[in-house]
């Protein structure tokens, strides 16, 4: 004879709290919306910067006149942006590779999540 005293249950609390329309069951609205705005922005801005302190920095090389100093100013100009911009890519990739990972959608670049 077999009596079961506690069975299996799997309850899968994420659909229902989508059904429900639950504040905060998903990341297009609420705080977790605004969180995930917010960082694309701040990334588009990022970009951005990195982008323009790199033109001056091309624009300093080409108008020192052989000026050594003036030269070395632009030159760590460009490598402090591309070093920004490496950072920002490999920050990008981490948290697309986390999204896959974890199976969650923080941040959404083009469709990623």
């Amino acid at each position: 004879m077999n009596n079961l005293i506690a069975q299996q249950t799997t309850i899968n609390l994420s659909g229902a709290a989508d059904q429900a329309n639950l504040p905060g069951s998903s990341v297009k609205g609420g705080f977790g919306g605004f969180m995930s705005t917010l960082m694309s922005a701040i990334m588009v801005v990022a970009v951005l910067v990195a982008f323009i302190y790199l033109l001056l920095g091309a624009l300093g090389w080409i108008t020192s006149e052989g000026d050594k100093s003036k030269l070395e100013s632009s030159r760590n100009k460009i490598t402090q942006a591309l070093i920004g911009l490496i950072v920002l890519a490999s920050t990008t990739a981490l948290f697309i590779l986390l999204q896959k990972f974890l199976n969650i959608c923080i941040l959404d670049f083009g469709g990623t999540c």
